[in-house]
């Protein structure tokens, strides 16, 4: 026994100092993701640092996404997906385990916790989807059956949708010029709100992070035809989104197109009825805009994926046909109560908007006010200003837009011109 310890004792030494792959956490670590029981995690991750062959890599990156496939993305008890983050913490409630895929020995790797116990680290491929299924297989199968109602559902709406985009009905420009000028939508323009400028043309706009204009955060261009947008381009990053405005003879909005880099993600088709407009996403989601005698919205429903109800919005007008309430219910509860106010026949931008919800509490205020050519809008929660930015825009369309935080400090400048 005496001619082995001292191999025992050089073995422990060494195991004892290499490092961890999963320990008990300290206050003192910081983590890129944190997840806490009920939840649970599935990670696919890489340690850089460490070379392997690329069909190593993309052998891993093929099972990860399969997984990832499976459970249908992230769910809300399932965070799943190849990240690039490096370290996590993990806790079942009473202990909290701390990992950094830097001491990972192995460039690849998953790691896997069920919400109870210590996360697994697994670095073969061929194991992954075997531990998958022994440790998550109930939140699987609970997506997968979930899935299968989705697409159910999602048939239904679409027979709905089907059912409506079949009534035949050709607006006349009377009818368009109603809906263009009175339905204060997000989708055409606010004239109850809007003041300023008719925009024409293409413009070019740079919003800078500093207030001496050195840092550009992201740029946008956009172009405009007697102040109705046409196309929208925000590049950030190397990613260029893209929203597109089709309008059919009568002005009226026809589809909006949104893409990232070339590829399209979603579209909105419009469709037309006697007493309303209604709009379709390729998503399933659905909006339906009633309207009364003179083009404005008295109510607007929501419906999701499922032909569910989940919110509906009920609009008051003043005499100048200017939005003086809105009453939003969203799921048949909790109402917020949208109050405008105008201080000026004038004016078709509001000077004070209230947002107030359950028993009448406060929630936000904005405030607009013109001052010495100005444009101010302040946005004030809890009784204290939260942002104020500062507009300098002319009537056609030009200039700066700067923004402060709470404490009067520049957080951006905006500066458009036209192309």
């Amino acid at each position: 026994m005496m001619k082995i310890f001292p191999f025992i004792l050089l073995f422990l030494l060494v195991y004892s100092c290499s490092p961890r792959m999963t320990r008990v956490a300290t206050p003192e670590d910081k983590a890129d993701f944190g997840i806490s029981n009920p939840s649970k995690a599935l990670f696919f991750v890489e340690n850089e640092n460490i070379t392997a062959s690329e069909s190593h890599i993309s052998n891993h990156k093929e099972v990860a996404d399969n997984l990832y496939r499976q459970f249908g993305g992230a769910t809300d008890r399932v965070m799943v997906g190849r990240t690039n983050a490096q370290t996590f913490k993990f806790s079942n409630g009473t202990t909290t385990w701390f990992i950094n895929v830097q001491n990972f020995p192995k460039r690849t790797a998953m790691i896997l916790f069920d919400g109870k116990n210590e996360p697994i680290i697994e670095y073969s491929t061929k194991n992954y989807e075997r531990l998958v299924k022994k440790y998550l297989s109930e939140d699987l199968n609970k997506r997968q059956q979930t899935e299968k109602e989705n697409k159910a559902a999602e048939k239904g709406s679409s027979n709905v949708w089907s059912s409506i985009d079949a009534v035949s009905f050709t607006p006349d420009q009377k009818y368009a010029d109603r809906i263009i000028n009175h339905s204060n939508t997000t989708y055409y323009p606010l004239i109850a709100f809007e003041d300023g400028g008719n925009c024409n043309g293409r413009f070019r706009n740079v919003i800078y992070s500093d207030e001496k204009q050195k840092k550009v955060s992201y740029t946008s261009n956009v172009t405009y035809r007697n102040g109705r947008m046409l196309e929208y381009i925000y590049s950030r990053e190397g990613i260029e989104n893209i929203q597109k405005y089709y309008l059919n003879k009568q002005g009226l909005l026809d589809s909006i197109v949104n893409s990232q880099n070339g590829k399209r993600e979603m579209k909105l088709n419009f469709k037309y009825l006697p007493d309303k407009f209604i709009i379709h996403s390729s998503f399933g989601f659905r909006e339906e805009f009633h309207l009364n005698d003179k083009g404005q919205v008295e109510v607007k429903y929501d419906f999701n994926q499922k032909d569910k109800l989940t919110k509906e919005t009920y609009y008051q007008y003043d005499s100048l046909g200017r939005v003086l309430v809105e009453d939003c219910i969203y799921d048949g509860e909790n109402p917020v109560t949208n109050t405008y106010e105008y201080d000026s026949d004038k004016r078709r931008m509001y000077s004070k908007l209230t947002v107030k919800g359950k028993a009448g509490k406060i929630i936000s205020e904005n405030k607009t006010e013109f001052m010495d050519g100005k444009q101010i809008f302040t946005v004030i929660a809890d009784g204290k200003i939260q942002n104020k930015s500062v507009s300098m825009l002319n009537s056609h369309c030009e200039g700066k837009v700067t923004t402060y935080d709470n404490q009067g400090k520049v957080v951006s400048v905006s500066v458009q011109k036209r192309q």
